[in-house]
């Protein structure tokens, strides 16, 4: 009998517990994150700014099927050492269909 592969699914499972856990904390403490154009709120989240980098922990983007970019608020005087991030939903692309820009395919060409 092959103990290796029961103790590598426990592992797994010990982990996933972990990490919901861990989730469920920063969702509980965690500050408000709201959409800064609209003012609507997308959620509960830690922001850990850390080695310039910006890390969001809880944010649970999976249920608003929007993803969400951090971005620099408008100021009236440019000051650099003091510039706040907010929030906002990422658009949607706005690309136009490639099928209908494309030549037709072999099958759709007609022999004139």
């Amino acid at each position: 009998m092959d103990f290796a592969s029961g103790e590598a699914i426990v592992g797994q499972m010990i982990r996933k517990f972990i990490r919901a856990l861990g989730l469920r904390i920063a969702q509980t403490i965690g500050t408000r994150v709201k959409d800064f154009p609209s003012g609507r709120s997308l959620g509960r989240a830690l922001v850990i700014p850390w080695r310039g980098k910006i890390h969001v922990i809880g944010l649970d983007v999976a249920v608003r099927h929007c993803a969400v970019r951090p971005t620099f608020q408008p100021q009236k005087r440019l000051t650099y050492w003091k510039q706040e991030i907010v929030f906002t939903e990422h658009p949607p692309p706005d690309f136009s269909n490639i099928r209908k820009t494309e030549r037709p395919g072999p099958s759709e060409i007609t022999d004139d």
